[in-house]
């Protein structure tokens, strides 16, 4: 799992150059509209864990920060990494965590962890971090800041530049080593295991060494549509969003944007290292190799960067691979709806162990068989409670619409099909009014189906939601108009 990379950073959707992970699409199944179910670090690798949307595993912010909602993963929640531990995985955790901020994966059926990153520095002390007595790279790169935003009220922050130095002096190189080393001595073994590679790139602020800097002409990048986005019939926070961060040209956009691709193939140059330990540990025929990231980045789509609350596809759509010879299709591609947290259920249901508790995801395996398979959803909801600042957002994606439940001001629809840099707000568009009373039911329908308490449920409730009152009208029915559901 890699963090903040964009859904078009891979299998050259772009310009960004990604050899090693277009080599495991090539040899396994591409997801075409694949999603976070929620758009910042912590509830997505939450959900990513556990199968199961936020109020039934108990993040719903950032847990790290000052105003955060809960700082850990409810006491009685259970994971896909238990489930597999419970059928005789042998499982190691490396690199970023962040979900949950007291306790460790050595809490939720991890055996080891190594090159941790986002965790709390108290819950490391005493407990082995380096299980391969891998060697720490020095921090000698030399660094170079090429551009600086500041927010309103914030001082200034660097935003992309570059680094000069040797790639075995580079975080990501160090945790794709603590990945191998650990892969082999697992692989060595005869128990069955599963070994997690969390890469804090290419998160922000773009900084990859100038070596695949180089390769990137900023000229030559394309300027998103939505860079011209007035924000005309959209909530005041999307216009608010882009000018907290200031004024910025297109030549910004291109730059800014050369660094952010430079930063993806860096680390997918550790995600081939990775990939090559594998064919090399002999066991690449009979293991699931996935390839994901957390959430996407704006990257200056809509004149907005990183992520958040925004509903946009930048941010909302995430890459994402499969490769499991004999069982996915090699080098197909599925354009099925699926969600980052499809795969705690896909790990469990492939290693045989127990069916995870809430069934707020599906197992991907049936997609695996036969990706153009029509038994499958035709909708997907995505959940956003805030970041550091709290919000209340809900979406509902087909294959075509999208409709966003703000509580925080009016609602949004987008037809994605015909506006696909979602530019046009067609809430009160009289041409959609049936599309629109659609998506409102469908959203109802979900928010009922997965016990979200700000729907119509009382069943499917997590246990600790049974200890409050059922959902009533102060929940989305004080903002959000019912629909009728018309299409199929």
């Amino acid at each position: 799992m890699v963090d903040q990379m964009q859904w078009a950073a891979i299998a050259q959707r772009s310009i960004c150059k990604t050899p090693n992970i277009n080599r495991l699409a090539a040899d396994g199944l591409l997801f075409d509209r694949s999603y976070t179910p929620s758009a910042v670090c912590c509830p997505a690798r939450a959900m990513l864990i556990t199968g199961a949307y936020h109020w039934h595993n108990g993040v719903f912010n950032q847990v790290h920060s000052a105003p955060s909602v809960s700082r850990s993963m409810f006491r009685e929640v259970v994971t896909y990494s238990a489930r597999l531990r419970d059928a005789g995985y042998r499982q190691g955790y490396v690199g970023k965590w962040h979900a949950d901020f007291t306790r460790t994966p050595l809490d939720f059926g991890f055996d080891e962890i190594a090159a941790p990153g986002s965790y709390n520095p108290r819950l490391l002390k005493g407990l082995p971090t380096n299980p391969d007595k891998v060697e720490k790279p020095a921090d000698n790169l030399k660094t170079v800041v090429s551009k600086t935003f500041h927010w309103p009220g914030s001082q200034e922050f660097p935003m992309w530049g570059y680094r000069e130095g040797a790639e075995e002096q580079t975080n990501a190189w160090y945790i794709a080593e603590c990945g191998l080393q650990m892969l082999k001595r697992y692989a060595g073994g005869k128990a069955p295991w599963h070994i997690e590679v969390h890469f804090p790139e290419p998160h922000d602020p773009y900084l990859p060494l100038k070596k695949y800097l180089d390769g990137y002409k900023a000229e030559d990048i394309p300027i998103p549509e939505s860079f011209r986005d007035d924000f005309r019939g959209k909530p005041g926070m999307h216009r608010r969003e882009a000018e907290a961060w200031g004024s910025f040209t297109e030549k910004d956009v291109q730059q800014g944007r050369a660094h952010y691709y430079a930063w993806c193939e860096q680390v997918d140059a550790q995600v081939g290292r990775l990939l090559d330990a594998l064919d090399q540990s002999g066991q690449a025929g009979n293991t699931i190799a996935v390839f994901t990231g957390d959430h996407g980045d704006m990257a200056g789509a809509h004149r907005m960067w990183i992520k958040g609350w925004y509903p946009y596809e930048d941010a909302y759509r995430i890459p994402m691979v499969i490769r499991w010879p004999g069982h996915a299709l090699a080098g197909q591609k599925c354009d099925r709806l699926v969600s980052s947290h499809d795969l705690a259920h896909t790990y469990v249901d492939a290693g045989g162990a127990a069916p995870l508790p809430f069934s707020d995801g599906l197992s991907l395996l049936r997609l695996m068989e036969n990706p153009g398979r029509t038994d499958w959803r035709d909708q997907l909801l995505c959940a956003f409670y805030g970041g550091e600042f709290l919000y209340t957002q809900r979406i509902a994606v087909t294959r075509r619409f999208k409709y966003v439940f703000n509580g925080f001001d009016f609602d949004e629809f987008y037809d994605l099909e015909k506006d696909p840099h979602e530019m046009h707000n067609a809430i009160e568009d009289p041409a959609y009014r049936t599309e629109v009373d659609d998506m409102r039911a469908r959203l109802y329908e979900m928010m009922t189906r997965f016990g979200d308490p700000y729907g119509d449920a009382s069943q499917n409730l997590s246990a600790a939601q049974r200890d409050g009152n059922p959902p009533d009208r102060y929940g989305a029915p004080r903002y959000l108009p019912r629909g009728k559901r018309t299409s199929s």
